[in-house]
């Protein structure tokens, strides 16, 4: 019964707010608000919740703010003809036509057994958007959390005096991180069985995952990594032509730099890595269009993120070589079919260029995007570990020969490259360098699949190979119709036989789209594993006002002591 508490306290409080005092509905003016319903993003029916929380905001920042309120049939109507994405400049022009000084929207997310609520405010005298966050990890806290957001916009848009509870002070001496957190994943320990090599070290720490807020983002591939040189870890989002990068501020998000590619192409993997040994880790931007790749490299210069190179007919990624470490990998198209096909090449820049360097030894068929390197026995001996197009695990020596296949379907995404190019005109100066193909050309499609992460988490000096398992809707014969309502990431190990799973998160709501291990950073208390997970969360069919939100999950891991 627990599962349905949350849903049945939301409820009462929603039914509740209609008769409580404050709610005071405006005509036009320029302090009037209009107050969007929230999109709800859960894996099950929350939208009760629409409507509730757009009237329990009312009435508290009506009491708080002295905020007067547009009717809520003015603004619903106005919306059917302002289209899904509220910009700033569709903000500005939705207040001119129902007549508000501001215009709050938002979103609330179930996850986990919590929420989280992001609500954003456009000003339309300052002709900008400030943005609020608030979480809840249990049903107790969701009116406290409602609260705090209201508040929060109280004093920062009105410039009323939060009460000392929701001061700065006393929200960090309380939380001194983010509060919305939840059960650690699921462990479920591996018994031996008779094999050898497996470990008796487990994860002890990592009791609880933290949630940032959501971002107005169609999350394609995300990394983390340095960026800046400050030491501290950032994180880097993008869609399908934008990357973006975030300070990770004690679990928030700022969003300090981006970068654009040219319409043409589309992003299917980015990383991250400090090849130059500065201090600053590199962004590798993997892209193409339907006939050829389009990749760039971009680093900070200490204001900005400038260009490495640019449109580089390569699919990369930088990856750890044996005997090599990490370098910067890449693979070209193909001369038949594939759009991504031959030989995997190590990669150097010479000035605003790639070149190739050497051929990787490794099995052919393979793509650079489908591979790592793992030692799994922990004697020096390197297996290549392959997520095939059937998105099944494979475990291969470097000759070839084939030590194991999954049963099971791993790391599908909604990611590929190739298909039948739509453009039938070049679409850019470069055009010309494309002697292999030509506009209209149709390439097999090429699914790229989630990271392999490979690390030794438990430090027996084994390997461990990280990777997720998204819920599919439909078969692999209809690939292309997949969607991926929930998922799980795992990690696994090998017990002389295969791959075993040893432990996985519990069921996260929203298609897991990326995810990265990283350690070792100074906002990374105690030297811990992190392990970062980029996911698109869940809206509803009637949402009216918002295109995809995507957010990051943060599970801390820290090795059991002997």
């Amino acid at each position: 019964m627990k599962k349905y508490i949350i849903n049945s306290f939301m409820l009462f409080c929603c039914l509740l707010c209609p008769f409580l005092p404050g709610t005071v509905q405006a005509e036009s003016g320029q302090n009037a608000m209009a107050l969007l319903p929230f999109t709800v993003n859960s894996g099950k029916d929350m939208s009760y919740l629409r409507e509730g929380l757009r009237q329990m905001l009312s009435s508290r920042l009506s009491a708080e703010a002295g905020v007067s309120v547009l009717a809520r049939e003015k603004v619903d109507s106005a919306l059917k003809t302002a289209g899904k994405d509220l910009s700033n400049e569709k903000s500005a022009a939705f207040a001119r036509k129902v007549g508000a000084g501001y215009v709050l929207s938002g979103s609330v997310t179930a996850l986990g057994g919590g929420m989280s609520f992001d609500a954003k405010v456009y000003s339309a005298k300052e002709k900008k958007s400030q943005t609020f966050y608030a979480t809840a990890s249990t049903e107790a806290e969701v009116m406290d959390a409602i609260d705090k957001l209201s508040w929060d916009i109280a004093a920062d848009v009105f410039g009323r005096q939060r009460p000392a509870k929701y001061r700065a002070n006393a929200v960090q001496a309380a939380a001194p991180v983010n509060p919305y957190e939840t059960a650690h994943p699921d462990r479920s320990y591996i018994k031996s069985g008779g094999f050898s090599g497996v470990s008796s070290k487990w994860l002890d720490g990592g009791q609880r995952f933290v949630k940032t807020r959501n971002i107005s983002l169609s999350l394609e591939a995300m990394a983390v990594g340095d960026v800046d040189g400050d030491g501290q870890l950032d994180v880097v989002m993008a869609d399908r032509q934008t990357v973006k990068v975030f300070h990770l501020n004690n679990n928030r998000l700022n969003e300090f730099a981006s970068t654009s590619l040219l319409p043409r192409y589309k992003i299917h993997a980015v990383n991250t890595a400090d090849l130059n040994n500065d201090g600053k880790s590199e962004i590798y931007i993997s892209a193409a269009d339907t006939i050829v790749a389009g990749s760039r490299g971009v680093a900070w210069d200490g204001e900005k993120l400038v260009s490495l190179f640019d449109e580089a007919r390569y699919f990369i990624r930088p990856m750890m070589v044996p005997s090599l470490g990490v370098t910067l990998v890449g693979q070209k198209k193909g001369v038949d079919s594939k759009l991504i096909d031959g030989p995997i090449f190590t990669l150097i820049r010479n000035g605003d260029t790639l070149v190739t360097d050497e051929v990787i030894p490794i099995p052919q068929g393979l793509n650079v995007f489908n591979i790592a390197f793992a030692d799994l026995e922990g004697n020096g001996d390197w297996k290549v570990v392959v997520v095939d197009q059937f998105s099944r695990i494979r475990v291969l020596e470097t000759s070839g020969k084939i030590l194991w296949k999954s049963q099971d379907r791993y790391g599908a995404t909604r990611r590929y490259v190739g298909g039948e190019n739509t453009a039938k005109t070049p679409t850019s100066q470069n055009y010309s360098e494309m002697p292999d193909g030509t506009a209209g050309d149709a390439f097999e499609k090429i699914w790229i699949h989630s990271r392999i992460v490979v690390k030794d988490l438990d430090q027996d000096g084994i390997d461990d190979i990280i990777l997720n398992k998204n819920k599919e809707t439909a078969t692999n014969v209809v690939r292309d119709m997949q969607t991926f309502p929930s998922g799980t990431v795992m990690g696994m190990k090998w017990n002389g036989l295969g791959l075993e799973e040893i432990w996985q998160t519990k069921r996260i709501d929203g298609y897991v789209v990326d995810y990265e291990l990283e350690s070792g950073h100074t906002d990374s208390a105690g030297e811990k594993d992190r392990l970062f997970v980029g996911v698109v969360t869940q809206g509803g069919f009637l949402d009216m006002i918002s295109g995809d939100d995507s957010t990051l999950l943060i599970y801390p891991f820290v090795p059991k002591k002997d």
